[in-house]
């Protein structure tokens, strides 16, 4: 048992050094490789980097559903919105594979490089939308509150992909260029939920694309007996 507990903090330790990973009472806590002191050090393996962004992506997954579905409840079920535009996602111009079979048909390194140009392309729109919903009357607290996990969640899973290109390819790839965010939110408040809305219900979208593409690299690497 005192082994197990070892080889656990360790384990964490690790994670904290990869993706930041959150401990104790909200704090970020930096370790050093060499965790126990004795100079018994080791790299993470590209299974746990592997498992942490499907864990993280996972999460994203779950907590755009979750705030899509509230706010659809909230400001746009038996509204009187526009909505004429919910298909145009501004990621829309980067092509991805429609289905399980397509994606794995491509490349590990273009799948992992898709990844991080959806991941970067929601830079901009999502710290908008957290602006707007600070600023909108009627927004509840756990939509705001959700939106600020998204943000820092995000950065902890860039930050850990950059880790596994750095393993796929020598250089770590050539990441597609992002899409640049510029569509300006109207100034009528129907008009602004209208656009929130399609806003949300694209970053749900590109999040289950980013958590299924995930699942498959990590399926895709050799050692991964649990996929």
């Amino acid at each position: 048992m005192y082994d197990f507990e070892i080889k656990t903090r360790n384990l964490l330790s690790l994670l904290v050094l990869v993706f930041g990973v959150q401990v104790g009472a909200g704090v970020t806590t930096v370790m050093p490789v060499c965790v126990n002191g004795r100079g018994d050090c080791r790299t993470i393996s590209m299974g746990e980097m592997f498992d942490r962004a499907v864990e993280i992506s996972h999460q994203l997954h779950a907590l755009s559903t979750d705030m899509l579905n509230e706010f659809n409840q909230r400001f746009i079920q038996g509204q009187h919105l526009n909505l004429s535009f919910i298909n145009s996602c501004h990621t829309s111009n980067i092509v991805t594979p429609q289905n399980k079979e397509a994606a794995l048909r491509i490349s590990r390194e273009h799948l992992l490089n898709l990844v991080v140009a959806i991941l970067r392309s929601w830079q901009d729109p999502l710290q908008h939308a957290i602006s707007e919903f600070s600023n909108t009357h009627g927004i509840t607290s756990s939509i705001l509150s959700n939106s600020m996990t998204i943000a820092k969640q995000m950065k902890q899973l860039a930050k850990g992909l950059r880790k596994i290109s750095e393993q796929v390819t020598q250089h770590g790839g050539t990441v597609q260029q992002t899409v640049q965010w510029v569509q300006a939110l109207p100034e009528t408040g129907g008009s602004i939920m209208s656009h929130l809305y399609n806003l949300l219900r694209c970053f749900r979208r590109d999040t289950n694309k980013i958590d299924s593409y995930l699942k498959l690299l990590k399926c895709r690497f050799p050692q991964q007996s649990n996929c």
